[in-house]
C-alpha cells in the first residue's frame, strides 16, 4: 500500500511532468519564429566556422574524455568516504583496508589503461 511519503513523491513528479509541458507549449505557441541565415549558422565564439560542420572525431578524443569522467567521479567518493572515516574512529581498520581496496581497483584499472595505450593521443 502507498504510504503518506510514496504519494508525496508522486505528485511531485506529476507535478514537474505537467509544470515542463505547459511550460513547453506555452513557449511554442507566443514565442517567435522568424529564422534568418544568421541565427541558422553555426556558431564557434564569433569566429567563422572553418571547414564542415559534420568533420569526423577521432575515437581517442571519446575515450580520454570517458576515462576522465570514470577517474573524476571515483576519486570523488574519497572525500565522502573521509568525513565518514573521521567521525567513525572506532571502525577505522575496516574503513581503511575497504579504501586500500578501492584505491587498488582504481590503480589497476589506470595501469591497464596505460599498458594498452589508452592515454597515447597519438596512437
Amino acid at each position: 500500500m502507498l504510504s503518506i511519503n510514496h504519494l508525496a513523491v508522486i505528485l511531485m513528479m506529476v507535478f514537474a511532468l505537467l509544470l515542463g509541458v505547459i511550460l513547453i507549449t506555452i513557449s511554442a505557441l507566443l514565442g517567435r519564429v522568424k529564422p534568418d541565415a544568421k541565427k541558422l549558422s553555426v556558431y564557434e565564439c564569433g569566429i567563422p566556422p572553418s571547414g564542415e560542420n559534420r568533420e569526423r572525431y577521432s575515437v581517442k578524443f571519446y575515450l580520454i574524455a570517458i576515462f576522465f569522467l570514470i577517474f573524476d567521479i571515483e576519486v570523488v567518493f574519497l572525500y565522502p568516504w573521509a568525513l565518514i572515516f573521521k567521525h567513525n574512529l572506532h571502525a577505522g581498520p575496516f574503513l581503511l583496508i575497504e579504501m586500500f581496496l578501492f584505491l587498488g581497483v582504481l590503480i589497476v584499472g589506470y595501469l591497464y589503461i596505460w599498458k594498452k595505450g589508452g592515454f597515447n593521443w597519438t596512437s
